[in-house]
Parts: C-alpha cells; structure tokens; sequence
C-alpha cells in the first residue's frame, strides 16, 4: 500500500510539476528535487543566424571575432511573463548564450544596430564582439541560442547555430571528438551565482541536437554533488528545489538505451554553481 501512495504521489508530482507548479514530493533517495515544467511559448519567427566565423574558417589572429544577427527577439529586455516571477531572472534582460568548445556560457545581450518596423513589432539585431580568451591551437566549436532573462533557453526551429573552426593550427583537425550530425547535448542552466530563497527554484535547462529524449530511447542523467538524482526522459526546463547555501555541482549525461554516455565532446558537462 505504502508503495501505491509513493506511486500515487510521484505521479502527481510530475502532473503538477509539469503545469509549473512547485512540487513539495521529494525524488526517491535525495533531498534534492527535480520538477519538469512547460517549456516558456516561443514564436516562430524567432531566427539566429552565425556569420563569423565561416563553416570550417581558420583564424589566425587573436582575438577572434563573432558576428550573429538575431531577429524577432529582443536582447537586453525582460522577459514578461509568470515564469519570470518563479526563478531568478537576470537584470541584464534576455542575451545570446555563447559556448566555446565546452566552457561555461558567455552572455551577450549588445548590438551595433537596433531595427524595429514602424509598429516596434518587428525586431532585428545585429551584434559582434571578440572571444575574451585566447584559443589553443587546432579545432574549436562554437554554439549560440537566444536566452530569457530567465535563463531559459529558445528550442524552437532557427534559434539554434553552431560552426566548426579552427585557430591557427588547421592539421590539428581531430583534437575534439566532434560530429555536429550526431546526437550531442549542449549545458544551458544552472549556471554563476543564485541568491538563497529556499522558497525558490532554481533552473536546469539544456539544448539538445539530432535526437529525442524518451523512456526507451535518449535520456539525460543529472548527478549533483556526485549523487545521481534523476534521469530526464523529457526535453523541457526543469525546476531544482532544495539546493542549500555553497558550492554545488550539476553534471549533465546523454546516455542510451542501454544507459551508456553517449560518445561525444559535449556529452558529459559539469558546471560548478555558488548559491549565496
């Protein structure tokens, strides 16, 4: 009976959880708890599109520029809606989330020019900046997607743009095992320093690129602190509760079928997390 009710409860958990509303049902064996949400409504006229660096370009001098143009999605705005009222939410207003290889997100939210339609319905942004660190020589990965000041990631058509290039060193082409027409998930949230509501969740996003999570298929597993917490059958934003005052680490797994990690550069990511 008590095996039902944990049923019933769990179940009931997710319903909840999944219409946005805060979960108190912990998961099984952690005091950590992990609530799927809806993803936030997108338009479909959202696009983001990379200019530079070229497909497979070697650059040669630092730093090394970047230029996208964004289109229907205002940077530097706040995001207005419920879901902005639940979680942290960034002054600095909705940006471009920037990754290098497999570093943490750089954020972006300036542009050279602003262009709004005659009704301030149309937006359209152009932005370039310099990556703020120097380059090894050889390969690089480079992966943008629009943010709300949220933090939460756009997953819609056009939102998401990568491109292989090189520093340098074009012959060290195999120093990352990449393959941008496999299966590879790319780490978005939690991510930097969150103040202590214990009331509040926290954001657990991530992108995924040419494949599906499921039950019986893909599936992205969450350790925190070295524990296993959850394994994710859904793509959708999740809500973290019952993260304490410190330092933390969230670790991001795509495995298969058989539970495995999926071969793949991006496919393992660790991010360390200060809440204060």
């Amino acid at each position: 009976m008590k095996k039902l009710i944990y049923l019933f409860l769990l179940i009931a958990t997710y319903l909840h959880g999944f219409q946005g509303i805060p979960s108190q049902i912990p998961d099984a064996g952690s005091e950590v708890r992990i609530v799927p949400v809806k993803p936030t409504p997108e338009s479909n006229t959202i696009t983001l599109k990379m200019f530079f660096p070229r497909p497979y370009e070697n650059k040669r001098k630092s730093p090394v520029n970047v230029q996208l143009r964004i289109e229907g999605f205002p940077l530097g705005t706040m995001t207005q809606n419920n879901r902005a009222k639940l979680i942290y939410n960034d002054p600095e207003g909705q940006a471009i989330h920037v990754i290098i290889d497999n570093e943490p997100y750089l954020i972006y939210n300036q542009s050279l020019e602003d262009s709004f339609d005659e009704n301030r319905e149309y937006y359209d942004k152009l932005l370039s900046f310099h990556i703020p660190f120097v380059l090894n020589p050889g390969q690089h990965v480079i992966r943008c997607f629009p943010a709300r000041s949220y933090g939460e990631s756009l997953k819609g058509e056009g939102c998401f743009s990568t491109e292989v290039f090189y520093f340098q060193d074009r012959k060290k082409a195999d120093t990352m095992n990449v393959d941008l027409k496999k299966p590879y998930l790319t780490y978005n949230e939690p991510q930097g320093h969150y103040p202590l509501h214990k009331s509040d969740p926290i954001l657990l996003d991530f992108y995924l690129s040419n494949c599906q999570l499921s039950t019986d298929g893909y599936k992205v597993r969450v350790r925190i602190d070295g524990e296993m917490v959850r394994v994710l059958t859904e793509w959708v934003p999740y809500f973290l509760y019952g993260m304490g005052s410190g330092s933390h680490t969230i670790k991001l797994e795509l495995i298969d079928k058989e539970n495995l990690v999926v071969p793949g550069f991006f496919n393992v990511v660790e991010r360390k997390i200060e809440i204060e």
